[in-house]
């Protein structure tokens, strides 16, 4: 999955850098809600998802006419669950990479007002800091596979709803389980975020 991602960025440079003359740059800012789930491999930890939030810088980079472009961000986000196993309550901080592939439905006099689009590509996660978990440990870096959607108004403001899919470990239980192995969970979440460009 780590060379899907890395192919992945690779191809997204190189039609940026082939369409760089006519590409558009535009900056901006955005924020908004995520909501975190732990997927483990093996069903014994009981889980309840938290609503955490997310904020931070976007760029867009995009062929007028055609409507593909690439859209990265760097973001402060904020992850909770609880666990019932050791009733843990975890919060994880992260500063997200998204960079994703996005095409934009370009409707002649209509896309001035409306223009929905969709979105995917890998998200790469650092952790800034967690709370003292016990026997479960944080990874320091994961990966994700996003897919998302939205629409963009008046062409300023974003509106996108995206769902990630955890590509890498996120964290492991170092308890140990009926054979005596360690339990891995991967994130699993959805972002709402709301983005002003400029």
């Amino acid at each position: 999955m780590k060379k899907l991602a890395a192919t992945f960025i690779i191809i997204a440079f190189s039609l940026l850098t082939a369409f760089g003359s006519s590409a558009q740059v535009r900056f901006g800012v955005k924020g908004g809600i995520t909501i975190n789930e732990l997927k483990w491999d093996k069903e014994i930890i009981n889980k309840d998802n938290r609503v955490g939030f997310t904020a931070g810088l976007m760029v867009e980079f995009s062929l007028p006419v055609v409507g593909l472009g690439i859209d990265a961000s760097a973001m402060y986000a904020h992850r909770e669950n609880e666990l019932y196993l050791e009733g843990t309550k975890l919060k994880r901080d992260f500063v997200d990479f998204p960079i994703n592939v996005k095409y934009k439905l370009l409707i002649p006099g209509l896309s001035k007002v409306i223009a929905p689009f969709v979105t995917t590509g890998p998200d790469f996660a650092l952790l800034l800091s967690d709370s003292d978990s016990g026997d479960f440990k944080t990874r320091k870096w994961n990966t994700s596979w996003n897919v998302g959607f939205g629409a963009e108004l008046f062409r300023k403001v974003q509106i996108h709803a995206n769902y990630g899919i955890g590509l890498t470990k996120a964290m492991e239980y170092i308890g140990k389980d009926v054979d005596s192995k360690p339990i891995s969970g991967k994130d699993k979440f959805w972002t709402i975020t709301a983005a002003y460009l400029f």
